[in-house]
């Protein structure tokens, strides 16, 4: 694989990260698919599974890649192609297309990011369009020619991020400047913009999830801590500035035409891209926008701009059916983290649906209305999905590594039948299928922007068919909008939940279970197996501690997260009494870096004993220089029938105020506990104990 193909990274799924610009907006509901990965206003309307989909002119059924790259079957079958190489993602009677994927990360970015592999996330550089069935028998001439959009070769790019250039990736500053407190800002572009308008403003911290910090010339440059979510830090006149930095490579990138992406408002480059008619390479650099590459108004046959970042590729078949296909150009801009790459939309018109399903096969499936077909081999038989436990090639491996193998096992374009026209200086052997073992996603991944811990707990609730992109996206970068897409998705459409429509693995993030009957996890004798004498104190009291089950249990050690929240600690509450009691837990949470702020958790009517659905507390640490971080909390129990709460009460004893407590009649006692606990074991490793989970 050229090297400068591999060069133009992109988020798997950043198409999700940003809205539409320009003059048309997202208005879709195909299943599992967000507004903006597949939808367009007043093109693709209703997915139904079969033929009755509309992009554009055409109704019938659509297809779809985006992204990592995600794959959608005319019949709505759902896997992921994570190969590196050249494909054919659909053959039938009208088409022969073919997609160049390329990794996500490449060896500049090893350099620049101290990334030690490749991350398993390819995207598409090159698509490449045959219309094969021609509406002329006259003259050869006017066959309408094989359409190739590929983006430029940057191959001698100097191995910096244009908009990071002049900043210290992996460094932030330590003080934010006085009333101003972190923002979420889209890009490290947005971030400096936002430091230029504020008075006294020097410098700026961006950080992979989107947190933005501007400082004044009093903050000092730390190295970020290698568990924390990335960073980049530097002097607002010389750090993020991509139009100063973009360097241009090679001959070719002169007959490019600069188009839109999710950079649009901001400064520095659009995605330059190429086209191609019949291996000829086309001089588009000075198209107009709305333009036609191919074609005219009126014609049969066309490829026309469309809007900031779309182009539309109308065919008006021998049956007098259209049939469209929609490509978007996505990305950062060249060089960027996550640059330029294409999303690929194809209708099959209605009219011609058993002529497609006689013979369609590809990466797209055979459009037939049946899922469970849609993986075949290069002659048409039918292959067997994978089920939940079906392992790829050899018995390795996940549904992850079945969907790797069936990609590579049979769609892998051979240099005889390759469409594609090779940038100057490249050859077949550059753009053909890698053989390379397949690595399942993992968000331990050292290729994550943002930590592990943060990409579980923004995608633990989402919906089954969301949740493996939701980490794939959070990985590179996506936390911060994903919860605005999740909301637009289900808004238009209920996701499908059959397991037989989505191959991929879903892992979903499933916590030790915190207690049973007769056991605490994770208490103050077990959390820490190296601190024999627990960390768990009381330091004050106004009566005994009910022998038998702990009260705090559940217990988490946090380390100081990312740029904006510092130590901490999780626990429960047990009610360790006979009946149920109000519970109120008052304490301070973390607010920043190093403040923390009063609070308070009430809970009424709990149930004595185990109880699945106690809520999990944050406790802000206390550190001090020289001390081993702690922190300190109230536990008050309020109860009107439990004997050992009404035996053991004081009448002066009541909740705190800041609580809001009912107002307890004389028939109710409280008693009050006050814990210490350890934000560290005492060999600093804070590690939870889960051997006996």
């Amino acid at each position: 694989m050229k090297l400068g193909h591999a060069f133009l990274i992109l988020s798997a799924m950043t198409t999700v990260m940003h809205g539409v610009q320009g003059d048309k907006q997202p208005s879709a509901s195909l299943r599992g698919l967000n507004k903006r990965e597949l939808a367009f206003k007043d093109e693709i309307n209703e997915y139904t599974n079969g033929y009755e989909e509309n992009l554009g002119q055409c109704e019938g059924a659509i297809c779809g890649v985006w992204g990592d790259p995600h794959i959608i079957t005319c019949d709505g079958l759902g896997y992921d192609c994570q190969g590196a190489g050249l494909f054919t993602m659909m053959k039938n009677h009208l088409y022969d297309i073919q997609g160049q994927f390329v990794h996500v990360g490449a060896a500049e970015m090893r350099k620049v990011l101290g990334w030690n592999n490749f991350a398993e996330a390819t995207v598409t550089n090159d698509i490449i369009i045959d219309y094969v069935e021609q509406t002329t028998d006259v003259d050869a001439d006017n066959d309408v020619p094989t359409m190739q959009f590929s983006f430029p070769d940057l191959s001698d790019h100097d191995g910096l991020i244009p908009s990071e250039k002049g900043c210290r990736p992996g460094f932030y500053f330590d003080v934010d400047m006085q009333g101003q407190a972190r923002s979420v800002e889209d890009s490290v572009v947005k971030c400096r913009k936002r430091c230029e308008v504020v008075e006294g403003c020097t410098k700026f911290s961006y950080w992979g999830d989107g947190g933005c910090h501007v400082h004044d010339d009093n903050s000092k440059s730390i190295i970020t801590p290698d568990s924390w979510s990335r960073s980049v830090a530097g002097p607002v006149e010389k750090c993020g500035h991509p139009e100063k930095a973009m360097a241009r490579t090679g001959a070719e990138i002169d007959m490019a035409r600069v188009f839109g992406n999710d950079n649009e408002d901001e400064e520095g480059p659009g995605c330059p891209f190429l086209f191609y008619e019949n291996g000829e390479l086309q001089d588009i650099s000075d198209l107009e926008d709305d333009g036609y590459l191919y074609g005219g108004p009126g014609s049969d046959h066309s490829a026309k701009l469309d809007g900031y970042n779309r182009i539309k590729i109308v065919h008006k078949t021998k049956s007098d059916s259209i049939s469209e296909i929609m490509l978007e150009v996505d990305g950062t801009g060249p060089g960027e983290l996550w640059s330029c790459h294409w999303n690929l939309w194809v209708c099959l018109p209605a009219d011609e649906q058993e002529q497609f399903k006689e013979f369609g096969v590809g990466l797209f499936g055979t459009p037939d209305g049946n899922t469970q077909n849609d993986w075949m081999d290069p002659t048409g038989q039918t292959l067997a999905l994978p089920s939940k436990n079906k392992k790829g090639k050899g018995g390795k491996g996940t549904r992850g590594q079945a969907a790797f193998d069936y990609c590579h096992d049979n769609w892998c374009v051979s240099q005889d039948d390759s469409n594609m026209v090779y940038p100057e200086g490249t050859s077949y052997d550059d753009h053909k299928c890698v053989d390379e073992e397949y690595i399942d996603f993992n968000v331990e991944n050292d290729a994550c922007v943002i930590e592990a811990e943060k990409i579980i707990e923004n995608c633990a609730d989402k919906p089954p068919l969301l949740v493996h992109s939701c980490q794939v996206e959070c990985c590179y970068g996506g936390c911060s909008t994903f919860d605005q897409i999740e909301e637009e998705i289900t808004t238009i459409t209920t996701l499908s939940e059959n397991e037989e429509d989505i191959i991929f693995d879903i892992n979903f993030f499933t916590p030790p279970p915190l207690c049973d009957e007769t056991y605490r996890h994770a208490t103050g004798e077990t959390a820490c197996p190296s601190t024999p004498s627990g960390i768990v104190k009381v330091q004050h009291q106004t009566a005994a501690v009910p022998t038998g089950e702990p009260i705090i249990y559940g217990i988490v050690f946090e380390e100081a997260k990312d740029d904006n929240v510092g130590r901490s600690i999780k626990f429960r509450v047990d009610n360790p009494f006979e009946n149920n009691a109000d519970i109120f837990v008052r304490y301070e949470k973390k607010v920043g870096a190093f403040a923390n702020d009063p609070a308070c958790e009430s809970m009424s009517n709990v149930v004595a004993g185990c109880d699945l659905e106690a809520p999990e507390i944050e406790v802000g640490c206390i550190e001090y220089p020289g001390v081993e971080p702690f922190a300190l909390f109230d536990v008050y129990f309020a109860s009107n029938e439990d004997p050992f709460v009404l035996n053991n009460a004081t009448p002066e004893t009541e909740v705190e105020k800041c609580c809001k407590p009912p107002d307890y009649n004389s028939g109710y006692g409280v008693i009050k506990y006050t814990f210490k606990i350890e934000c560290t074991c005492s060999d600093g490793t804070g590690d939870n104990d889960t051997s006996s989970v």
